[in-house]
């Protein structure tokens, strides 16, 4: 095996939701040895009786040409060992099947999407403990030996739960960011936790970066794209609206707004990310994308958001998303242009005001954003500027996981005592932060969820919120 080869060696995350609500590669289908399938599961098969296999008489066979692997996840003798057989032999004819094509979302890896097999309607659901004991251990073997990534899926908060803690003997702590883990897994416990997410958390699912974004409206414009870079990217975007006012009359704007909002409603499901981050169930969530992936993650995680700011209140919401530059069903509210930008504290001032608020009563945990938002560098540094004025103790408001093929960013240095900058090396030949994993560990294969890297410490729900009780998170979260 050679180094690269060494260093893209597969890994088992553990998801909170639904499998067809995560971007996959290929699929793994539970049914019986007549080839039932449940009505849950035919939206992936597009049917309700499957066709033979041609190897069904193993227990296992791909459902036509699709991306779908049937597994008989049931035994007269109760030997789960018999089902997890099986799976084996799905997968590695999935790690044999070269018309599948490239990893889908710029991932490294091809993933695979796998629930917990056989404690439905297959027989094993008085035996939780030792089904998910085995199936984790043997996807681990799998996934390493395949190199493929694998993400078991479960449906039900249990089950999860349960998963995440066995995974946690699989993969112990990274000493080097156990404080910082331990610090915020404390502040997620008491509530003090809130996100924020930039558009790097949504290009592994297939929606442009905001520079291929920039390609795609200039090339709608007839505008040559190297004619514009010796301008900013939100000028670049000006130039191109300016293009469409000639064309498009008063309606240029609206007209300029649907096209980006367009181009950022191509991806249907959420990528393995959005699911990572969904099941830390942080409640409060601000963000400059347009999409509305996260927001499906959460849906199919068991956690609602309940208000999408600002055109819904978030008085009396459990969980908020506050969509600080318009989205995809707002059009006329998009945000990316230098007039936008300038005329926003006007138009958006108590959508700024509530950001501001965040940073200043919580810890914001910055992931797929890289800190180069104009409006949102203005409102820190106001925040920033309030604090000493005020003489307040000056500790950092957020954490930052970067992730970067050269090395820590310069940037951290601009953001010292304000934001804690996580470098973090993804190994990946895109070098863009999808499907969060990979990080250098002395003598070891490189391997991390990104997302977990921070938060290894267990996280409970705030007090008076939901049930009581421990829940683990972070990479064993994942």
């Amino acid at each position: 095996m050679t180094a690269e080869e060494q260093a893209l060696k597969g890994h088992v995350f553990v998801v909170h939701g639904k499998v067809n609500q995560v971007l996959h590669d290929a699929v793994v289908v539970p049914t019986d040895e007549f080839l039932t399938v449940e009505p849950h599961w035919r939206d992936l098969i597009e049917t309700e009786q499957p066709p033979r296999p041609t190897t069904w008489a193993k227990g296992w066979g791909r459902h036509r040409d699709t991306r779908c692997w049937l597994v008989d996840v049931t035994d007269l003798y109760g030997v789960y060992d018999t089902v997890l057989d099986r799976l084996e032999g799905a997968v590695e004819d999935i790690a044999r099947s070269e018309d599948l094509g490239d990893p889908r979302g710029r991932r490294a890896l091809p993933l695979v999407a796998v629930p917990v097999l056989g404690i439905g309607k297959g027989g094993y659901d008085g035996q939780q403990g030792r089904v998910l004991t085995s199936l984790i251990a043997r996807l681990t073997d799998l996934a390493s030996t395949h190199q493929l990534d694998i993400a078991l899926v479960a449906a039900n908060s249990s089950v999860y739960h349960a998963a995440q803690n066995l995974r946690r003997k699989l993969d112990p702590p990274l000493p080097e960011f156990e404080a910082r883990a331990k610090a915020l897994g404390k502040r997620a416990k008491h509530g003090e936790l809130a996100l924020f997410l930039g558009a790097g958390i949504s290009i592994p699912a297939g929606l442009p970066s905001w520079e291929d974004l920039i390609k795609d409206l200039a090339e709608e414009a007839r505008l040559p794209h190297a004619d514009l870079t010796e301008l900013t990217p939100i000028d670049q975007a000006e130039l191109i609206e300016h293009r469409a006012e000639a064309e498009a009359g008063s309606q240029r704007r609206v007209r300029f707004q649907q096209s980006v909002a367009k181009r950022t409603s191509k991806a249907a499901q959420p990528a393995l990310l959005h699911a990572l981050i969904a099941g830390l169930d942080i409640r409060q969530a601000a963000t400059t994308n347009y999409d509305t992936l996260y927001e499906q993650a959460m849906e199919a995680a068991g956690h609602p958001v309940a208000a999408i700011l600002p055109w819904a209140s978030g008085s009396g919401a459990d969980r908020w998303v506050l969509k600080l530059h318009g989205d995809r069903e707002h059009p006329e509210q998009i945000v990316l242009t230098r007039r936008h930008m300038v005329r926003y504290d006007a138009a958006n001032r108590p959508s700024a005001a509530l950001l501001q608020s965040l940073f200043l009563t919580h810890h914001l945990l910055v992931i797929g954003a890289s800190m180069t938002d104009d409006n949102v560098i203005r409102l820190a540094h106001e925040v920033q500027a309030y604090r000493e004025d005020h003489h307040q103790e000056q500790s950092e408001f957020g954490t930052v996981l970067h992730p970067s093929n050269r090395g820590p960013s310069i940037r951290a240095q601009l953001w010292e005592g304000q934001l804690d900058w996580v470098h973090l090396p993804p190994r990946r030949r895109d070098g863009c932060l999808p499907g969060a994993r990979n990080l250098p560990r002395s003598g070891r294969t490189p391997r991390l969820d990104h997302v977990g890297l921070v938060t290894r410490s267990t996280i409970s729900r705030p007090a008076g919120r939901g049930r009581p009780g421990p829940r683990a998170s972070g990479p064993n979260a994942l």
